[in-house]
């Protein structure tokens, strides 16, 4: 059996936060995680992006997380988009959890928005 192990952590509050996007949102909760592990963006092999609602609100449907992250600098990586409802976020971890053990890569960004 392979280890996973979850290196850096990084959230937002929760609530209705009218003044920020989704773009917003998540640059400040993977910068906090990267801060966390001490990492930087570049040692990232692949990110897991799940989303439940962005879509409907913003008009962009098929690319949630390329834009997310892009807009903070993380690009060349692939960007693995999820949704499943309530569980977009859990599912996004399940994905990342499994492509570590899979040998797929070393270090992997999900995130949850």
């Amino acid at each position: 059996m392979t280890n996973v192990y979850v290196a850096g952590v990084g959230m937002t509050r929760f609530g209705r936060l009218a003044t920020q996007d989704v773009k917003s949102l998540t640059r400040a909760a993977v910068e906090a995680a990267l801060r966390d592990c001490g990492a930087s963006p570049d040692v990232l092999q692949a990110a897991y992006f799940g989303n439940a609602a962005q879509g409907h609100m913003e008009g962009q449907h098929m690319i949630r997380g390329q834009l997310a992250l892009r807009a903070m600098g993380i690009s060349g990586i692939p960007v693995i988009n999820v949704e499943n409802a309530c569980a977009s976020a859990s599912t996004a971890m399940h994905l990342a959890c499994a492509a570590l053990k899979a040998g797929q890569a070393d270090v992997v960004l999900a995130v949850g928005a």
